[in-house]
């Protein structure tokens, strides 16, 4: 697999290399955010067993 292979979208031409980092950079920010609101939600609950 050439690294320098593009993917025609359209009328734009963007490389894998572009893709993989959009790729990777969108799952850090998704577990990221899952990962906050599990905490959030873990938080939540472990206070309302308190009372």
């Amino acid at each position: 697999m050439d690294i320098l292979t593009t993917i025609q979208l359209g009328e734009v031409e963007v490389p894998n290399s572009t893709l993989a980092v959009m790729i990777f950079f969108s799952s850090f920010t998704f577990l990221a955010v899952g990962i906050s609101s599990f905490k959030l939600y873990k938080s939540l609950i472990g206070s309302e067993e308190n009372k």
